[in-house]
């Protein structure tokens, strides 16, 4: 359809305009069925525009490749720019708002199957609420090893690696498609869901083992009064 609208004379030139890290250069390396264009999954790989000849029944088609564009006014806030994708991770200044818009996007379970953590309950009288971020980092860093100079969890670090893998989709949320309803939705997801719950399993399989050898170092190590044998009786120790 489009070959039967091209001008003889100018043909077509199509460009392709967007948020970075969207595909537009994995679209053209498609249409061109060749990898002409360098891609990446980290924002901003393409750095200036360029175009690209494709021949469609015997005549030129222009396609127009351009780094992505942030638009101001349509844009959405940060946070939620950097958990799309779209800003860079590595570039990112502060990591709590970020943590955030994740923490509320992934429940608390998932994120204790996923990473092997617990996480501390809320108290009473904040029953229901979601994990603060400094909870689920220092969990986490403390968890890895990320430790700073200082000796505390590594906060930076840790929020650089669970953004990653949100973005990756390690960390899965997923919006059900038009016309579809949780309860019909769900069952797509069950896959993902059945690693999550045996995780679990051996999660809570872990923390009985660690709660039992918590009670035998403490009973072992316990204090406990000196006493000697002397003639067959036993007496107090005498210092």
């Amino acid at each position: 359809e489009l070959s039967s609208g091209i001008n003889a004379e100018y043909g077509y030139t199509v460009g392709l305009i967007g948020y970075p890290n969207v595909g537009k250069s994995s679209t053209l390396n498609s249409l061109l069925r060749e990898k002409r264009v360098q891609v990446s999954s980290t924002p901003g790989k393409t750095k200036h525009f360029q175009t690209f000849k494709l021949s469609l029944a015997g005549k030129d088609l222009t396609l127009c490749d351009c780094p992505g564009l942030v638009f101001p006014n349509l844009a959405s806030s940060q946070s939620e720019m950097i958990c799309n994708g779209i800003l860079p991770i590595d570039h990112m200044r502060d990591h709590v708002g970020p943590m955030t818009y994740l923490i509320d996007k992934i429940p608390r379970d998932v994120l204790e199957s996923i990473y092997g953590i617990t996480l501390p309950l809320p108290d009473e009288l904040e029953k229901g609420r979601k994990p603060y971020p400094f909870e689920v980092l220092r969990e986490y860093g403390q968890n890895r090893g990320f430790m700073t100079t200082r000796g505390t969890p590594d906060e930076s670090r840790a929020a650089r690696i669970m953004l990653k893998d949100f973005v990756n989709g390690k960390l899965l949320h997923v919006h059900p498609p038009p016309g579809y309803h949780g309860d019909n939705f769900n069952p797509v997801c069950e896959r993902y869901m059945r690693r999550v719950e045996t995780t679990s399993v051996r999660l809570e399989k872990k923390t009985q083992v660690t709660l039992a050898k918590e009670n035998v170092e403490s009973s072992f190590f316990r204090a406990r009064e000196a006493q000697m044998l002397v003639k067959g009786k036993q007496t107090p120790a005498q210092y």
